[in-house]
């Protein structure tokens, strides 16, 4: 039997706007009429259905629970402050406080009000001020029970599918200036919004709280001697550059661990530009979505930022999509094998946050992929899967 430290984290991690339902005043509601996309709808009920969220966090025995808040329903139009929104947060992290279940609290995970994207959202410099007022207001009214802040997810992708592929909202497609420009503006309204949180703690005499983002890096493998050298490029554009630039103003580094993949240097092959995807069927995929699973990254990844950073680390994200609940126990217990691989050979690695709680709203693929380790029952209760008592069973014995 291996242990993990004594105080890990052990959560499950989610987003407002994949579980809460109920919100029209997001940008990513209108993203789905304009595309004809599934609608996230009532998705998980959770926005009413939070005490029964708290109910199945308790059977899963974590100590502590990574959500986050919903800009547009906070401040749904330019300086409108809804206090109902604001009390139901703050009676939400009480009852986690009260159940001895840490809060990790995420501020922005994707979606903006409406009236920001308007603005041009994170292309505008503006938004920069805009966001640094919101995380103000929400910390001098949730800040006095909450330790853990991750002011933005994965900035990266954000900007990647909204200003690379068009995938995602504003939907701009190989703009490449407007990309680095959104990360500039996210890399200072991290900066600023880091900066604001320590303000207001030292003003109220809080415990100064830990302040971060949450990081998806990518473990990807050049073949060949040029392929190699895209990787590094690749790696230090989205795996190290942002760390870089904030790396004075995080408390720990969140990493969502997900993806592995293969490349070779082959310029002639159709329909690629010098370098091709390797399919590669030694692996396994996951359903729905066809990401190559090798829990081997894991390791490689944490080690790598560990070396690099030598900071405290959580992983804020880590899962499978697994319709029929078959796999995911087996795919826990091989990443968490690495995971204690990589704190024995030094890693700070201070907890891991299981993606997702319950099958939810997965962005342009819908309700079709199933990350949870609980589903909703026709009844709409929740129910923990095989993979949800196999996991809780770890969480209780702090170990493998």
């Amino acid at each position: 039997m291996r242990n993990f430290p004594k105080d890990f984290k052990w959560g499950v991690a989610t987003s407002s706007y994949q579980i809460e339902g109920g919100n029209n005043n997001a940008d990513w509601a209108l993203w789905e009429e304009k595309k004809g996309l599934d609608k996230a709808g009532n998705a998980c009920g959770s926005y009413e259905k939070y005490i029964e969220d708290i109910e199945l966090l308790k059977k899963i025995n974590v100590n502590s629970y990574r959500f986050s808040l919903e800009w547009s329903r906070i401040e749904p139009n330019e300086g409108d402050w809804n206090i109902e929104a604001i009390e139901h947060y703050k009676d939400m992290i009480k009852r986690l406080k009260i159940e001895n279940i840490e809060p990790f609290v995420t501020l922005f995970h994707f979606t903006l009000p409406q009236w920001v994207s308007r603005e041009k959202g994170f292309e505008n410099k503006k938004i920069i001020e805009y966001f640094k007022r919101y995380v103000g207001f929400v910390v001098e009214n949730l800040g006095s029970d909450v330790n853990f802040w991750i002011t933005i997810n994965e900035p990266e992708i954000y900007s990647t599918l909204g200003y690379i592929t068009g995938e995602w909202p504003p939907g701009r497609r190989n703009s490449y200036i407007k990309y680095f420009k959104v990360i500039r503006n996210l890399e200072i309204a991290h900066i600023q919004s880091y900066k604001r949180i320590n303000e207001l703690y030292k003003k109220y005499g809080w415990s100064k709280p830990s302040i971060s983002i949450s990081k998806n890096n990518t473990d990807i493998v050049g073949k060949d001697f040029i392929s190699k050298l895209y990787v590094w490029f690749l790696k230090y554009i989205f795996s190290y550059s942002y760390l870089n630039r904030v790396r004075n103003y995080i408390d720990f580094i969140g990493l969502n661990i997900y993806f592995y993949s293969e490349i070779v240097f082959d310029p002639f092959s159709k329909g690629n530009f010098l370098f091709r995807t390797l399919s590669l069927h030694n692996f396994d995929k996951q359903d729905i979505i066809n990401w190559d699973i090798n829990p081997k990254s894991m390791y490689n990844i944490v080690m790598d930022i560990h070396n690099r950073y030598k900071k405290d680390i959580y992983i804020t994200e880590n899962g499978l999509s697994d319709i029929k609940d078959t796999r995911k126990s087996k795919y826990i217990k091989d990443n968490l094998e690495y995971l204690l691989k990589a704190i024995d050979k030094g890693a700070h690695v201070k907890g891991y946050f299981h993606w997702s709680m319950i099958d939810n709203f997965e962005w342009i693929e819908g309700f079709k992929p199933k990350f949870g380790i609980a589903f909703i029952n026709n009844n709409g209760e929740r129910v923990l899967k095989k993979s949800g008592k196999y996991y809780s069973n770890i969480i209780k014995n702090n170990s493998l």
